[in-house]
């Protein structure tokens, strides 16, 4: 006999000794126990069915990956993943949010979706350095869309905070640079970057390559601005800078000769006077003090580079300057 039926006999048996209550009392316990019991084993159950349900997250995300054009379902999905309290899961989705930006269709249909809100309020809620980089990158690739971009400017203000508190090295600030390089394609957000142009002057000298070349592209860009001269006049320029048109790679060598080419020609065209407050490490002082005739001997050199564009930016300052020198004369 099971203990649970000779728990029930000896109840109903005795009933006339312990009274009707604490036959009751009993009872209630004894399927009471049962309850938790089921319980129990229902939670073991869901706690197997974990990292199932983890694996499906994951199969879920590598189908999602090859899609050249997101359905509705697939969005509502995306959206799910993003707002699970697993980092990794939030990592790994924002990833796949980033490699289906390869595609025109997708941008389209993130934007429309109100993914890229999402992805900034993830940049944007201090999660892990990680997180971080791969919401940058995400949204470095959703900003070649140019219909992507009044969306994604609200999210520069804390990109910019966020790359001048940033160091060297890491991919940190080289993701933060990709997104700043897209975003400077076009001079419609170029204001908000210029709190960030000493940082890029900085990071322009670097050892770090990769964050050196990309410094120089978002130099370059807002170069182009007339709006940027005067900021960028009065940014320090750090020693090693002049380094890189003499014995830098051919592509550090031409963004460098491009960007001093664009300040160049910005500045007359302004017809600035430079009689301004200048620091003698500025740009301007590099340019236009006794410094300026290094810039002018270093275009000199340049002007018989193998590589035909650098030899076009280095005639572009030659061309610049041989003006200024005439005019002053």
């Amino acid at each position: 006999m099971m203990p649970s039926e000779m728990m029930t006999r000896f109840v109903v048996v005795g009933l006339g000794v312990v009274g009707s209550s604490v036959a009751y009392w009993l009872l209630n316990r004894l399927y009471s126990s049962k309850e938790e019991d089921e319980t129990e084993l229902k939670k073991d159950a869901d706690s197997d069915r974990k990292p199932s349900r983890a694996r499906d997250n994951v199969v879920c995300l590598e189908d999602l990956t090859v899609s050249s054009s997101l359905s509705g379902d697939q969005v509502e999905t995306l959206f799910m993943l993003l707002r699970s309290e697993n980092p990794g899961v939030v990592e790994r989705t924002v990833n796949t949010i980033s490699n289906l930006a390869a595609f025109t269709t997708n941008q389209n249909v993130m934007r429309e979706a109100g993914m890229l809100q999402e992805v900034m309020d993830i940049l944007c809620s201090e999660r892990s350095p990680a997180i971080q980089t791969s919401c940058c990158q995400a949204l470095a690739n959703l900003s070649l869309n140019l219909t992507n971009q009044p969306v994604l400017q609200s999210c520069l203000p804390y990109v910019v905070n966020k790359f001048i508190q940033s160091g060297e090295h890491g991919p940190g600030a080289l993701s933060i640079l990709q997104l700043l390089t897209n975003m400077t394609t076009m001079e419609d957000y170029h204001h908000y970057v210029y709190p960030a142009i000493p940082k890029l002057l900085q990071f322009s000298a670097t050892q770090e390559a990769a964050v050196q070349l990309q410094a120089l592209k978002v130099l370059v860009n807002l170069s182009c601005s007339k709006g940027s001269a005067e900021t960028l006049l009065h940014s320090p320029v750090p020693p090693r800078f002049l380094t890189l048109l003499q014995s830098g790679p051919a592509d550090v060598q031409l963004r460098a000769m491009t960007f001093l080419a664009n300040v160049i020609s910005v500045q007359e065209d302004e017809v600035v006077s430079g009689t301004g407050d200048f620091e003698v490490d500025s740009l301007h002082a590099i340019l236009y003090d006794n410094s300026g005739r290094d810039i002018y001997a270093l275009a000199l050199t340049l002007a018989v580079h193998s590589n035909e564009d650098i030899r076009k930016q280095a005639s572009r300052v030659l061309v610049a300057k041989t003006l200024r020198y005439a005019t002053q004369d």
